[in-house]
């Protein structure tokens, strides 16, 4: 989907890989979701999802973009692209993985933290939601919302907490060195908060009236360094993801997607603009 964080994170990895072109993409409607054919690719019925070589499905993120990467190895040592498995190999390869242990590990620790506290429900019933989703899942069933993907407000009051406690600990992270959140070198852990974080610019504003906390620079400075860096200094696949992303929101938004989230945050019970 264009704008699922965790399908853009792929689309990031492949593009900067130069991989586009060897991995066939497909895009997909919530309509496809719900097809026999699709669950039987992600019987969760979300993206990302992938068939590998063999034709096995695959799915979760962090597990397609560590096949992606195990299928096109990098040679760390020398920078020598080394041959995918079948004998075929990407051209102008680059290296997107930490090269000591420490840093791998401290990549690691960057996306697991956006995918368990941030991206993921961990529970695919009915009415569990990601952190995320109180940005944009509606308190009530709209035309944008199911049933089953509704938001209590206590819920969601708790969730929008979350966010701003995951987003200090990434301030704090990302203070310690530069440009990139792991350091002096961009790897998985900028591609998974990217395009997580254009959510976050289109809408904690919009929903809950944040100062932007990755192009204002007054909460989260060292993230709004972060993220400007990408967009003005790296690949131009950062800023159409990121464009791709927020119009589609953006169009949502004069759709009415946002009207009841933002009717809700009148309840001054909860907590909703931080700090």
């Amino acid at each position: 989907m264009l704008h699922s964080n965790n399908a853009a994170r792929i689309r990031l990895l492949l593009h900067l890989k130069q991989l586009s072109t060897v991995v066939d993409s497909t895009m997909v409607t919530y309509l496809d979701l719900q097809s026999p054919k699709y669950s039987t690719l992600n019987p969760l019925k979300k993206v990302p999802a992938m068939l590998d070589a063999s034709g096995n499905a695959l799915f979760e993120s962090y597990v397609i973009m560590q096949y992606i990467e195990d299928k096109f190895k990098f040679g760390h040592s020398t920078g020598a692209m080394a041959e995918a498995e079948d004998g075929g190999a990407a051209s102008c390869e680059r290296n997107l993985m930490a090269d000591s242990p420490e840093k791998r590990a401290f990549v690691e620790l960057l996306v697991r933290v956006h995918d368990l506290y941030i991206a993921s429900p961990n529970c695919s019933q009915p009415n569990f939601s990601h952190t995320q989703g109180a940005m944009y899942l509606a308190p009530k069933v709209t035309p944008h919302c199911t049933p089953e993907r509704v938001m209590k407000r206590e819920t969601r009051a708790a969730k929008v907490a979350e966010l701003w406690k995951q987003l200090s600990w990434l301030e704090l992270q990302a203070s310690k060195g530069g440009p990139y959140l792991a350091g002096d070198v961009l790897t998985h852990a900028d591609l998974t908060w990217f395009p997580t974080a254009t959510f976050m610019e289109f809408m904690l504003p919009h929903c809950f009236g944040w100062d932007c906390p990755v192009t204002s620079g007054t909460q989260f400075p060292s993230l709004t360094a972060w993220y400007s860096h990408l967009l003005t200094n790296e690949d131009i696949i950062f800023k159409t993801v990121r464009d791709d992303i927020y119009n589609f929101w953006g169009a949502k938004e004069k759709e009415g997607q946002f009207q009841s989230i933002v009717e809700e945050t009148h309840d001054q019970t909860f907590k909703w603009r931080y700090p």
